[in-house]
């Protein structure tokens, strides 16, 4: 058993205000597929293409305390990116030796990240 996407929501109509976000993190921008899918939203790819980031549009989307991690290899780096485009950061805890915090999209998903050992 392995990962295959993870899956955050926005409001409807509101997918072009995220997607620049997650391409700033490092992700690729996928085609979808045309049958069986909705044609709102967006998917993208992690590097390595084997997980995937789905984004749907979703009426009375709550985002409360979802969230999904990813490592990075450099967060000072990432950090500066996000903050120089207007994304919030918050450092948190280490966790076993790895330095970490959140960030999140336009819409309010969270998006935890920690630093590659």
């Amino acid at each position: 058993m392995r990962l295959h996407h993870v899956n955050v929501v926005v409001p409807p109509g509101c997918t072009d205000e995220v997607v620049g976000f997650y391409e700033l993190l490092g992700l690729t921008r996928l085609a979808k597929p045309t049958e069986g899918v909705s044609q709102s939203g967006a998917w993208f790819s992690f590097p390595g293409g084997e997980h995937q980031l789905h984004v749907s549009e979703r009426e009375g989307a709550v985002n409360a305390d979802q969230h999904f991690a990813v490592t990075v290899d450099d967060l000072d780096a990432l950090v500066v990116r996000l903050r120089d485009e207007g994304h919030p950061f918050e450092r948190k805890a280490d966790v076993l030796g790895a330095r970490r915090g959140n960030t999140a999209d336009p819409r309010g998903n969270t998006v935890e990240l920690m630093e590659q050992r």
